[in-house]
């Protein structure tokens, strides 16, 4: 069997981003069943122009060709005038991302003339849509991470857009949004999620669908973090993300401005790094002139972030998915503070005496949290212990496999 995976995020961490993460490890999986080829469309930012290697990146992943797809937003179809038009040109360009791109439908169709492919997987819906795949048959998977219209709501909730026609061009956007995936789900073969929770946000069409879940992943050892001993004597806290990305960023900005100062107050010798690929000049003036704050920035090698630090944190108030980062801080042995909002798929990591994690409704139990840890080791080492054996048992390379096998058994059986 050989498969052809479209993805709009390129299956190695370029910026240590659980949407990369994850396609290196369906790929990974698929690979089990045989040969895989890759065919990124996407944005702008597929590309990594800065990245001399990116080529040989590609070649030695088998990407075919990235294609980065151009919005074609076209004329409103009748004069509308000022705000009229700004609302129609607003909807249309979240629709357009839905529909066949000519340059991206022409090049799978080549690939697919060949013959060669059995199975056509897709990473998200829309180079789905855009490369007009559901045209091929209907062996086609889609792994619907980060379901487009609740992420949509998600970040719609944290951030709403502001005066009378953000109101109203949210509101048409959501309506959009939400007929498209009602409309589009339905003719998968198989449609895959994160979690349950992202499973409720399906139409009747998609269910049932399979929940999938994330696997702790680093680097090019896939669900196989090493158990890091314990750092009792570290008063270290750690965030580790990619900073291009919008719930990360501004979760931390809000972590450092109103939760960050509290732990300072009740422990002066506490310190906070900052890890991730993306971060900008002024992201790095920002956070490192509050008091304690250590902006690191890229980190070759994240094992040694982990064994410094006491705890980690995940402030992430919006975004679709799930949080991977919650899990890779578990494998490694070390609980965190976070956000309910980041817990979506791991209920029970909150559950059991003494929980895995600690969950902050408010800024303020948030720092009581990352302080409550900050200065009681031993309560912080059974938390990590108790999610390590969690992410080991529910969260394995091999669950996540089992799981691909058996929908790859069922799709091809039609």
């Amino acid at each position: 069997m050989r498969t052809l995976l479209l993805t709009s995020v390129l299956p190695w961490p370029l910026r240590r981003n659980g949407g990369a993460q994850r396609t290196a490890l369906l790929k990974r999986a698929l690979e089990q069943h045989g040969p895989v080829d890759v065919l990124a469309v996407g944005g702008p930012m597929l590309r990594d122009e800065a990245d001399p290697h990116f080529d040989s990146k590609c070649a030695a992943w088998g990407v075919l060709a990235c294609v980065v797809v151009k919005p074609h937003i076209g004329k409103t179809p009748v004069y509308l005038p000022g705000p009229l038009g700004n609302l129609w040109r607003t909807v249309r360009g979240y629709e357009s991302a839905y529909e066949p791109d000519p340059a991206a439908a022409a090049l799978m169709a080549r690939h697919m003339a060949t013959g060669k492919y059995d199975l056509i997987v897709s990473r998200y819906l829309q180079p789905a849509m855009q490369c007009d795949a559901l045209r091929h048959g209907r062996r086609v998977i889609l792994d619907f991470d980060d379901i487009d219209h609740a992420a949509f709501a998600h970040a719609l909730a944290a951030k709403p857009w502001g005066g009378l026609g953000g109101r109203i061009g949210s509101t048409l956007v959501q309506r959009k949004l939400d007929r498209i995936v009602t409309t589009a789900v339905g003719a998968f073969g198989a449609v895959t999620v994160t979690s349950e929770e992202d499973r409720a946000y399906l139409p009747p069409a998609a269910k049932p669908a399979v929940v999938l879940p994330n696997v702790a992943y680093s680097d090019s050892r896939a669900g196989d973090l090493p158990a890091l001993p314990p750092a009792d004597e570290s008063r270290e806290a750690l965030f580790v993300g990619d900073l291009q990305f919008p719930p990360n960023r501004e979760g931390l900005d809000r972590f450092c401005e109103k939760v960050w100062p509290l732990v300072r107050t009740a422990v002066p010798d506490a310190t906070l790094s900052i890890v991730g690929r993306g971060l900008t000049d002024r992201d790095r003036a920002r956070w490192a002139a509050v008091a304690g704050v250590n902006v690191i920035g890229f980190a070759e090698d994240l094992t040694e972030c982990y064994r410094r630090c006491a705890m980690t944190i995940v402030p992430t108030y919006f975004g679709g998915g799930t949080k991977i980062k919650v899990l890779e801080s578990l494998a490694f042995g070390r609980t965190l503070a976070t956000t309910p909002h980041a817990m979506r798929g791991y209920a029970p990591l909150a559950e059991g005496t003494p929980p895995a994690v600690a969950v902050a409704d408010t800024d303020a139990d948030f720092a009581e949290a990352c302080t409550h840890l900050l200065q009681h080791p031993a309560l912080r080492n059974a938390m990590a212990a108790r999610g390590r054996a969690v992410v080991e048992a529910d969260f394995s390379f091999a669950k996540f496999s089992g799981i691909v096998e058996g929908l790859i058994t069922r799709v091809m059986s039609r």
